[in-house]
């Protein structure tokens, strides 16, 4: 199957270290310039090596120094070295020679290993078992056994060259591949494993490259299954399970890779293979996901010579090398790979690398190139390190350990070569110390590092600590105190414990002067150097396992047996638990700059944890993680680890940053997740807003206020300070406290902690601190281990719990008892414990003064009360009305009426004012006679009621109504009025009234009894008894009213009904209106037009309502006389659009009447009609037809000339008249008498030449012999003088448009400039005014304000609509832009 390719992937990704150390380098001195070979023995600590056609083999040790040189019998060639899986024997292979040479490692001899078929082509040594196999040229296999020094020919296996071939690693079976294409399975006996027989698995061309395959078969077990991988024609790879050998999967890759030059399982789930042309590609090891590459890579430019990956325990690292040199590539868990860039080793150009493998434990990488040379690099180092305050010591090569400040590299940095490979170190102020088994070796750490003391002990040595002086050893339970220079000081050496036979020391540290150790059995001691003595002593509930004190000695983590995380504080004693603390540690590191902080390491995660010396209510220990901020400021921290880096070990803590040795000897560096955003020591302003805020919920968890102060005036959140605030409380932090609450701002909470700032016991702080969080059960017993306890009592009474205020008080505060018990007494009653309240009362009246008369009187009225409760009736009653209190009086009457005790009840009810109950009470009692004096100071109807009841039982009936009056219980009013008090037109009054159902019932039934038929029928419709009331109108003829009763809310079928009764009674008028109501508009038209024309504004009506064209034709013909040929008043065609709401067609008929009415002389009449269709169109926004706006204009100017000519201004009645005379061809009836007004008025105004043009026009033949003789002498005398002195007349004033502002006169409404209509005024009719605006009220017409306040003052109503009016109705309009605008638009409507 072919694999699917990933996107590729570019080494620009990779991940970059320190380079890989070189160790040391084997040259041709040893193997000449030919192709060189090595193999590593198993443990890593020696590496056999030869060159092509070289006598001599070579061992060394892991530092290059030669350990063996192994002369051979024979110069052939060897191509193959292979050491059993003990490291015991070495194999070595010379094809071509009889014998196979076995280098014995303990007893260091070559032995000769003799071959049957004296051909041997391949061996390998068995990773189970002590078994060798060889194969050789003609087929068959050797199977030599170290153990028994047996060996066993195997003939027939093969018909070819054994060429290659694997031993399975966790099973003794081994495959063989041979030149016959072949592969044979067999186990340490020879025989074959594979299925089937002895037959051998054929293929398709030669295999190379055998080997197991790392495959679980079953994801379940941890056992490798036996699948055979082996390479096909260089182009393919198989894998073939030799339980089902006739199954095989072929994986085949692109052709642009290359052939396989090599491959090799990696781990417990990935293939590697390299290909010719420098790629690598990485699959999946599963079955299911081997089709897939999970990484692929041009590693190198041109070819790629071999591959090998690191030992499968600690595979993290495939190795690959080509022409331009050797690339490797890092195994970061899950599925991803990079290069490591940093780790490129470069190969002389000349040299091609032909064989490469790594120690078995994975630290060392050797290659060896076709020019004799063979390298060893570093490629991982154990880690080792010691921290001694804020320096560091690690090892940096096998023999090496460097020595810098933190984790600063390139600071002065101390080199030392060791005289060993060290297993531990151990780091003081002024020497380093590495040991191993029972040996310690001390350096000094100065400007000239040099050994200064080795010591050999007796035993063990388990840890060692240093300080300027002195060096303690652990030994198998006893601690060792000598000085580190023996020549310089004291060289005795002191022992702990004493007893020789004591070895329960656990643990041990010098810090300062101080030897501080610990014991299984649980002590803790300091031991000081200076005095020789133990200073302190701590004993602990279990027995301690470890101890890491910090820099100072000050404070101490404890680990005890039982897992169980301390930390002890010397200084007061106090040993707090830490909570969240790993199960299994490596160590713990005190931060070097905040002494509060340290980490606990395991080998994936750190987790933090900060001190708090002073807290609410001691000291506390808290694992630090996710903060989140409560809705109450609570800073809530889950805890949480920060994740160690792959292949880093934790050695350093410095202010948040961990400093770690990596797998190669160098220093990293990883910041805790808890100090990741406080890398500086500013604010930086650019940071995001989510950014400052975690900032500064890490600076709360670490307790760092002041720099948590100024990131809260960066984030300026009142949240943000509650927070602050309320954890700096929580370490009893007032200052800051108040400073962050006074930025909330909280002014009540900053003076609350002014009077909390001086009090200095931490306890009696810590209690006002738990109450104001609301923990108040911890206040307590932190105010009553303080040296102020009385605050323990104050919070009991202040929160109610009086039974331990009682407690208290005989020893804290005696002259407190009193109130204790009143107040104890007043929650027991509320309890139901009466007798225990009883009780106290009388206690808390004990030693009372009598000036405390307000206490006295409590005391008296809580007895009262429990008294009664507890069945002592008389004392409490008499209590209560000694008292005179109200309130006592009515709490003892509710618990007398709960009692059932209702007379004495209803007295103290009475006595107390609550007659309500009173009342009640007296009538269940049937006290009438207490009852009656207090009725009128009773407002709840339902006594009124019982009491209407009472006295209607025994025959009182006014009273009962009355009393039922009151209750609002009007039917049974109405029933009284009409069954006992016979007073009927009351009992009307109130069923019209009020519409009641039930008694109307009463009163119909009354009524119809008595003969009253019309009063009957209209009560049964009160009723709601519609269809009696119908029946009983109908038979005595009183439909009238029933009609009046139903008014418009009946329904159809009574409409219909009623109007077929008065049809069939040939009143047809009312017949149509019912009809109409009940939407028979057709029945009701016809009706109405049979009547006639009385009844043809009702036929307008119905038709308007009906909308139907039929309806509606119908009548029109009516009206034009096309039924009875004779035509109607065209009135009712207007009013007949009217009701359509055709109001364009009622305008223009509106129009023909007013013609119609001005040639007869109707001026009036149709000066109204005018006005109310001009009303109509505009509430209905409709469009103003020009020649009825001109037309209303005319004729108003006309109606208004009287009033003007009455109150003397001549001047505008001429011009009225002038605009009237315009218009003369509108009033044909009255053309002299108007042209007369016209000529009188205009010369009385001085309009000589207007009064001349129409006294001219008075003398023509048509017009003369009209002339009033009156006037006649003085029109003629008009006409002559004109003639001889042509005299110029007062003429119009000016005044500005109201839409151009051009000057035009005032009378003049047609603007010649701007073309607008101005509209005019209705009291003088001239054009209306900008600044001078009012409108009546009622019709909305334009008037000037001026002239409509002086026309009222004469009269009181419109001049238009003639609604009455008084002076203060008319609004003042002082921007009339908005009306302006309206008419404007009007006006261009109407054009």
């Amino acid at each position: 199957s072919s694999l699917r390719t990933p996107p590729r992937v570019t080494l620009g990704g990779a991940v970059a270290v320190h380079a890989m150390k070189k160790l040391f380098t084997l040259g041709p001195q040893f193997h000449g310039h030919g192709n060189a070979i090595f193999a590593w023995q198993p443990g890593g600590n020696l590496i056999a090596s030869i060159g092509e056609g070289q006598r001599n083999l070579f061992l060394f040790d892991r530092n290059g120094v030669q350990h063996d040189e192994v002369p051979l019998k024979s110069t052939a060639k060897v191509t193959q070295l292979a050491w059993d899986k003990d490291g015991e024997v070495l194999a070595i292979l010379q094809p071509g020679e009889p014998n196979v040479p076995l280098w014995m490692h303990a007893e260091r001899k070559l032995d000769l290993l003799e071959v049957t078929t004296k051909d041997p082509t391949w061996l390998a040594w068995s990773m189970k078992g002590p078994q060798l196999m060889i194969g050789t040229a003609r087929g068959s296999l050797m199977i030599y056994n170290k153990q028994i020094s047996k060996k066993q020919t195997i003939m027939g296996k093969h018909t070819k060259r054994i060429m290659c071939g694997a031993w399975h690693p966790m099973e003794n079976i081994c495959a063989c591949g041979s030149e016959d294409k072949t592969i044979t399975v067999s186990n340490d006996d020879g025989d074959s494993e594979l299925k089937g027989g002895d037959d051998p698995l054929r293929l398709k061309s030669e295999p190379s490259m055998v080997q197991f395959a790392r495959v679980r078969i079953d994801p379940n077990n941890p056992r490798i299954g036996r699948v055979l991988s082996m390479v096909i024609g260089e182009m393919s790879l198989m894998l073939c399970n030799i339980n089902d050998p006739y199954k095989p999967t072929e994986l085949s890759f692109q052709a642009q890779y290359g052939a396989i030059r090599s491959y090799t399982w990696f781990g417990e789930g990935f293939l590697v293979i390299g290909f010719s042309l420098g790629y690598v590609v990485i699959t999946s090891s599963q079955q299911t996901e081997m089709s897939e590459e999970v990484w692929n890579g041009k590693c190198h430019s041109n070819s790629l010579d071999c591959l090998c990956c690191s030992p499968q325990e600690k595979a993290d690292k495939i190795a690959s090398a080509g022409d331009d040199g050797i690339r490797m590539i890092g195994y970061f868990g899950g599925k991803e790979f990079k290069e490591i860039k940093g780790e490129r080793i470069q190969v002389r150009p000349e040299s091609r690398v032909t064989h490469m493998d790594w120690s078995s434990n994975g630290e060392i990488l050797t290659f060896c190139t076709e020019s004799g040379w063979v390298y060893c690099y570093l490629a991982k180092l154990k880690s080792l390190s010691a921290a001694c305050n804020g320096r560091l010591a690690y090892l940096t090569s096998l023999r090496e350990v460097t020595v810098v400040e933190g984790a600063n590299e390139s600071s002065n940095k101390i080199v030392i070569p060791t005289d060993v490979e060290p297993n531990s170190l151990a780091l003081g102020p002024k020497h380093l110390a590495t040991f191993m088994n029972n040996r310690v070796w001390y350096y000094a750490c100065g400007q000239q590092s040099r050994l200064v003391n080795e010591e050999e002990y007796n035993g063990t040595v388990e840890t060692v600590s240093l300080n300027a002086t002195h060096a303690c050893v652990l030994i198998e339970g006893r601690v060792y105190l000598h000085a580190i220079e023996r020549n310089s000081g004291d060289g005795k050496t002191t022992r702990f414990p004493k007893k020789e036979d004591d070895k329960s020391i656990t643990c041990a540290t010098i810090v300062g002067n101080f030897l501080i150790y610990a014991h299984s059995t649980g002590r803790l001691q300091y031991y000081s150097l200076t005095d020789g003595q133990d200073v302190n002593e701590y004993n602990h509930e279990a027995g301690i396992r470890r101890c890491y004190p910090n820099h100072e000695g000050t404070r101490v983590v404890l680990v005890d047996m039982q897992g169980q995380a301390w930390l002890y504080n010397p200084v007061n004693d106090d040993c707090v638990a830490i909570r969240d603390f790993p199960s299994a540690i490596e160590t713990v590191m005190w931060d070097t700059v905040d002494s509060s902080i340290f980490v606990a390491s395991d080998s994936t995660n750190l987790y933090t944890y900060v001190y708090s010396q002073v807290e609410m209510g001691g000291s506390g220990v808290r694992c630090l993680g996710n903060a989140e901020l409560g809705n109450d400021g609570e800073l809530k921290i889950e805890a949480a680890p920060t994740c160690l880096n792959q292949g880093n070990q934790a050695v350093l803590l410095v202010d948040g940053t961990v400093v770690c040795q990596q797998a190669a000897g160098n220093l990293a560096q990883q910041r805790l997740r808890t100090f990741e955003m406080l890398a500086g020591l500013g604010v930086p302003s650019g940071d995001s807003f989510e950014r400052q805020r975690t900032s500064f919920r890490q600076a709360l968890c670490l307790n760092r206020f002041p720099l948590a102060f100024k990131l809260g005036l960066a984030l300026n959140r009142r949240e943000i300070w509650m927070a602050m605030g309320r954890r700096c409380l929580e370490c009893l932090d007032v200052g800051w406290a108040k400073k962050a609450y006074r930025q909330a701002p909280m002014p009540g909470m900053v003076l609350y902690l002014e009077r909390l700032q001086n009090i200095e016991d931490k306890l009696q702080l810590s209690g006002h601190v738990a109450a104001l969080f609301g923990n108040f059960s911890k206040a307590t017993d932190y105010f009553l281990k303080s040296c102020s306890p009385e605050a323990a009592l104050d919070l009991h009474c202040d929160f109610q719990q009086w039974d331990q205020a009682l407690k208290l008080a005989p020893t804290l505060a005696p002259h407190q008892l009193p109130e204790i018990y009143l107040k104890s007494a007043l929650q027991l009653e509320g309890k139901g414990e009466h007798q225990q309240a009883l009780n106290h009362y009388q206690q808390a009246m004990q030693d009372v003064p009598p000036s405390r008369e307000d206490h006295l009187k409590s005391c008296k009225a809580g007895i009262a009360r429990t008294s009664i409760r507890t069945g002592d009736l008389q004392r409490g009653i008499e209590l209560a009305k000694s008292l005179q209190n109200k309130q006592v009086s009515k709490e003892c009457a509710e618990i007398l009426k709960g009692m059932r005790q209702n007379t004495e009840a209803a007295e103290l009810f009475e006595t107390a004012g609550a007659y309500d109950q009173a009342v009640s009470l007296y009538l269940e009692g049937f006290n009438f006679d207490a009852v009656a004096p207090l009725m009128n100071k009773i407002h709840t109807p339902k006594l009124h009621l019982d009491y209407a009841k009472a006295k209607a039982s025994r025959g009182a009936f006014r009273e009962a109504m009355e009393a039922y009056e009151r209750a609002n219980d009007l039917d049974s009013v109405v029933k009284i009025c009409l069954e006992k008090l016979n007073d009927t037109k009351k009992a009307m009054e109130i069923v019209r009234e009020k519409k009641l159902a039930s008694g109307a019932q009463l009163v119909a039934d009354y009524c119809r009894k008595g003969g009253k038929i019309p009063d009957a029928v209209e009560f049964l419709l009160l009723a709601k008894n519609d269809e009696e009331a119908y029946q009983l109108a109908e038979r005595y003829d009183a439909m009238e009213k029933f009609e009046e009763g139903i008014g418009q809310s009946g329904t159809r079928e009574q409409y219909m009904t009623i109007a077929k009764h008065y049809e069939q009674r040939n009143l047809l008028p009312k017949a149509a209106k019912h009809y109409a109501l009940a939407g028979e508009y057709a029945m009701a038209l016809r009706l109405y037009l049979k009547v006639g024309e009385k009844e043809i504004d009702n036929a307008i009506e119905v038709v308007g309502k009906a909308r139907n064209d039929t309806l509606t034709h119908t009548l029109i013909d009516y009206l034009m006389g096309e039924s009875d040929n004779v035509p109607k008043d065209p009135h009712y065609v207007y009013r007949l659009h009217k009701a359509l709401g055709k109001y364009q067609q009622a305008a223009g008929t509106a129009l023909i009447i007013a013609k119609q009415e001005q040639e007869v002389g109707n001026y009036k009449q149709a000066h109204n009609l005018l006005f109310t269709t001009y009303q109509d169109l505009r509430l209905q926004k409709l469009a103003l037809p020009q020649e009825l706006w001109r037309r209303l204009m005319t004729l108003h100017s006309y109606v208004i000339v009287k009033r003007l000519v009455k109150t003397g201004d001549h001047g505008t009645a001429a011009l009225m008249l002038l605009r009237v005379a315009k218009n003369i061809q509108q009033f044909p009836a009255h053309i002299v008498p108007i042209l007369t007004s016209v000529v009188i008025e205009c010369q009385r105004a001085k309009l000589t030449q207007e009064a001349h043009q129409y006294a001219c026009m008075l003398m023509r033949n048509e017009y003369r012999s009209q002339v009033s003789e009156q006037y006649k002498k003085k029109i003629e005398n008009i006409v002559r003088k004109q003639a001889i002195d042509n005299e110029s007349g007062a003429g119009d004033t000016q005044a500005p448009c109201m839409y151009c502002g051009g000057n035009l006169g005032c009378a003049q409404l047609d603007c010649p400039q701007c073309q607008n209509i101005s509209p005019f005024c209705i009291v003088s009719g001239m054009r209306m005014l900008k600044d001078d605006w009012t409108y009546c009220p009622t019709c909305r017409f334009p008037a000037r304000r001026t002239a409509f306040l002086s026309a009222l003052a004469a009269a009181q109503q419109c001049t238009m609509c003639d609604a009455a009016l008084q002076p203060e109705d008319l609004p003042l309009v002082e921007d009339a832009s908005g009306l302006i605008a309206e008419y404007r638009t009007l006006f261009q409507t109407i054009e």
